[in-house]
């Protein structure tokens, strides 16, 4: 070398292509894995909000009207409820009802049940199920009973079983079990109906002094009874034994039965009395053995409630009354109180010749 040359000390360079294929190869892969970790994670579309617009018109002539968009709640699906009936096999399926909220609940129920709205809906199948027992309670269907339809679940029965009598009141009964097995069949002597002033001797609220009236024993079957015959007979024998029938049907007509029977020949009869200079005065009587005082006098309190209390046997809030009679026909009152409950009376005077069977 001369001396002229510059001193130049030799390095080594590396080749541009290679820094900037090295950076583009750093740059791709940074590239490629955004791209994946973006593409491995899919991002669902926002749920599309129902839009609705209603138009509001505008104020002046010609103006456009104005749109509103309304955003409305998604709805909450509601399962179906299914009501089954224990008297059917059948199914039925009430609708889903809209979930109320807690600010509209009750006053929506209260509007409902006055408008007819909800609480029509509850009234209209409820009341089909209420219906039918009402109906059934107001309307049974008959039963045969001695050529009479008695029309009761829970029966009571008056029978007679004073002498002339004891001899039919086995079949009676017999009768009588074929069509109500539970029927309660109380037995007292004779069938007076005795009133005294506003009160019926021996019945409820009875107090003071008694006419004097034969007194029999009960011959009643206490173990025939019902658990709820047996209250009854406790409550009424003393009352019975000395006021009969009357004593016994005032005391009924306060107990929860549907039908009140009685078998008698009806010779007994109805007999009023007042209080005269503190002592007991018959002013009326329509019995066979003794008829006393001419036409029948006006109604007494206890006889106007009676025909009341019978009464509401005919919308079935109360008894009806079925008079069966081997004899005679029922005294008039009695007949009243018959036609007041919807109840029947009927001759069964063919017992006395040992005639027809019962049906």
């Amino acid at each position: 070398m001369s001396s002229a040359d510059p001193f130049v000390a030799a390095r080594p360079r590396s080749p541009a292509w290679r820094s900037l294929a090295s950076s583009l190869l750093f740059h791709g892969v940074l590239v490629v894995l955004a791209c994946w970790v973006v593409l491995r994670t899919p991002t669902r579309p926002p749920a599309a909000k129902e839009f609705v617009a209603h138009a509001v018109a505008g104020g002046r002539s010609g103006a456009p009207a104005s749109v509103h968009p309304v955003q409305r709640k998604p709805k909450v699906t509601v399962p179906a409820k299914r009501l089954v009936s224990k008297s059917a096999t059948a199914t039925l399926a009430l609708p889903p009802m809209k979930a109320m909220t807690p600010e509209v609940g009750l006053a929506g129920l209260t509007a409902g049940q006055g408008k007819g709205g909800f609480g029509r809906g509850r009234g209209s199948f409820g009341g089909a199920g209420l219906g039918a027992g009402l109906g059934h309670r107001a309307g049974f269907v008959g039963r045969p009973v001695m050529g009479a339809f008695i029309r009761a679940q829970r029966v009571a029965v008056y029978l007679d079983c004073s002498g002339s009598m004891r001899s039919y009141l086995p079949r009676v009964e017999a009768e009588i079990r074929k069509q109500f097995p539970d029927a309660d069949v109380f037995r007292f002597d004779g069938a007076r109906v005795v009133g005294l002033g506003d009160k019926v001797v021996h019945g409820r609220g009875f107090q003071g002094p008694a006419p004097r009236l034969r007194e029999g024993p009960t011959q009643t079957v206490v173990e025939t009874l019902t658990p709820n015959g047996r209250l009854v007979q406790a409550k009424v024998r003393t009352a019975c034994e000395k006021g009969s029938l009357g004593a016994w049907m005032d005391r009924l007509l306060a107990e929860p039965y549907d039908a009140l029977v009685v078998f008698s020949d009806f010779q007994d009869g109805v007999r009023l009395y007042e209080t005269k200079k503190g002592e007991p005065k018959m002013v009326y009587s329509d019995s066979s053995y003794h008829k006393f005082g001419g036409p029948p006098k006006a109604p007494t309190r206890w006889q106007r409630e009676w025909l009341e209390a019978f009464g509401k046997g005919a919308q079935g809030r109360g008894p009806r009354l079925y008079l069966f009679s081997v004899q005679q026909e029922p005294q008039a009152f009695l007949r009243a109180c018959v036609t007041a409950s919807g109840g029947s009376w009927t001759s069964v005077s063919w017992l006395r010749k040992g005639g027809r069977k019962a049906p």
